[in-house]
């Protein structure tokens, strides 16, 4: 393989892509057969470690996991890397520039900007999928369409475009405010037309407006059992699943009686904090619901606006000790939380004393299946789509491998993004 790009790379037979506006360089394998090898791979639905292997690659697809034999002709050594499967954000907001004027509307252009270089920036994290969860207009289809079309290299993306909401609700700045059933049925049509995977409703009001306090809208719901159901079925009807922004008790339980497919924060907000209904936790975990409550890098320094750090943390580790399947999601967008922390979300998880091995799961095999694409993604399985990462380090045995990405691969193009892997010698791309 000959070299390519200023700062180096592999350049594959099928060309070259570049990350857009970044100089490094990437590898298309798709199309073509490449062989991957590292230390070790963290392989299958069980995310079981197989020392010394290697991860087979055609037209994009995982073909093989194997134990690395005489056999192999090994194109791409990740060397003494972790391969783990590519990792999946469930919530965030693409079109936003992270700062303070989250909730700011800006031009649709510029808006298009924000969700181009945050999608690639969640790429060189390692986060193949990520699920937008509200934005205006449908920058976040577009967006979608122009990388599934290859105009561009970024991560999987399934999105909701406009949040429905009530008049002058929480996310009316990207949403649709409806106030009866007649428009809430409106709304999810509207989205079917716009071309939206999900569908995401707000339960209730919100802690983030750029423009004025919510006062107590983040403690009482914002739509009622019918009018939730409508929503729910509606997108339901079409072929969609529903998410529903939720801090409060009251709002939680509308949306989970309503039959809601995630439940975003689900932090039992109330004054003067969040307290946890252990009945309707017991019964979202009974149903099987899964739950993203958003952890990401306020967790562990200046804490969440719903109750003090210790008090988030033990709440959330009730939700886990209950059996409530939870998912990694940041909320990426709000201020100061960007793709490039990412990780920060996972050592919540740790925190709480979760096993490492289901840390993981949070962000790839459970992930997968709460955005209904285990058939697709998640697991370094025969297949499935070679969405991959390569971590400096085991994140089985230390959740700061997180930070420590080498390589990411998704859809089987190979993006380099740190030091430590090589082409092997006389690899071979297409044969």
């Amino acid at each position: 393989m000959a070299e390519a790009g200023a700062r180096g790379g592999i350049d594959g037979s099928k060309g070259n892509v570049r990350l857009f506006g970044d100089p490094v360089s990437s590898v298309a394998v798709t199309g073509g057969r490449t062989v991957l090898g590292a230390r070790t791979v963290v392989a299958g639905p069980d995310l079981e470690p197989m020392h010394d292997a290697v991860v087979v690659v055609d037209d994009g697809r995982i073909s093989a996991v194997e134990r690395r034999g005489p056999e192999h002709t090994v194109d791409i050594d990740l060397g003494d890397a972790t391969l783990v499967p590519g990792l999946i954000d469930a919530h965030v907001h693409l079109a936003s520039d992270c700062g303070p004027r989250f909730g700011g509307v800006l031009e649709e252009s510029r808006l298009l900007l924000h969700a181009v270089a945050n999608a690639q920036r969640f790429l060189r994290a390692g986060v193949t999928t990520v699920r937008d969860l509200g934005g205006p207009f449908t920058v976040g289809s577009d967006l979608r369409d122009a990388i599934d079309h290859g105009l561009l290299l970024g991560p999987r993306l399934l999105v909701a475009n406009r949040v429905i909401t009530v008049t002058g609700g929480h996310g009316h700045h990207m949403g649709m405010e409806c106030d009866d059933v007649g428009a809430l049925r409106h709304a999810v049509r509207q989205l079917v037309k716009d071309g939206s995977d999900w569908v995401k409703v707000m339960a209730s009001g919100g802690f983030v407006n750029v423009r004025r306090s919510e006062g107590d809208a983040p403690y009482f719901p914002l739509f009622d059992l019918t009018e939730m159901r409508t929503v729910v079925d509606e997108a339901h009807r079409y072929g969609m699943r529903a998410a529903a922004h939720c801090q409060s008790r009251d709002a939680i339980a509308v949306a989970f009686e309503a039959g809601i497919d995630t439940i975003e924060h689900c932090s039992f907000a109330a004054k003067p904090h969040a307290v946890l209904d252990e009945d309707l936790v017991r019964a979202i975990a009974e149903r099987g619901t899964f739950v993203v409550p958003t952890t990401n890098n306020y967790w562990l320094t200046v804490g969440v606006p719903w109750a003090p750090k210790d008090i988030a943390l033990a709440n959330l580790r009730r939700l886990y000790d209950l059996g409530v399947r939870l998912v990694a999601g940041t909320d990426m967008g709000i201020p100061t939380t960007t793709p490039d922390l990412y990780a920060e979300g996972l050592r919540v998880f740790a925190e709480i004393g979760m096993p490492l091995g289901e840390v993981l799961a949070t962000a790839t095999t459970v992930a997968a299946e709460a955005l209904g694409i285990a058939d697709v993604t998640g697991s370094i399985t025969p297949g499935l789509s070679a969405d991959l990462l390569a971590l400096d380090g085991d994140p089985l045995a230390d959740v700061e491998a997180y930070t420590r990405p080498r390589a990411v691969m998704v859809r089987g193009t190979l993006v380099p993004i740190g030091p430590g892997w090589q082409p092997a010698p006389g690899g071979g791309g297409d044969r």
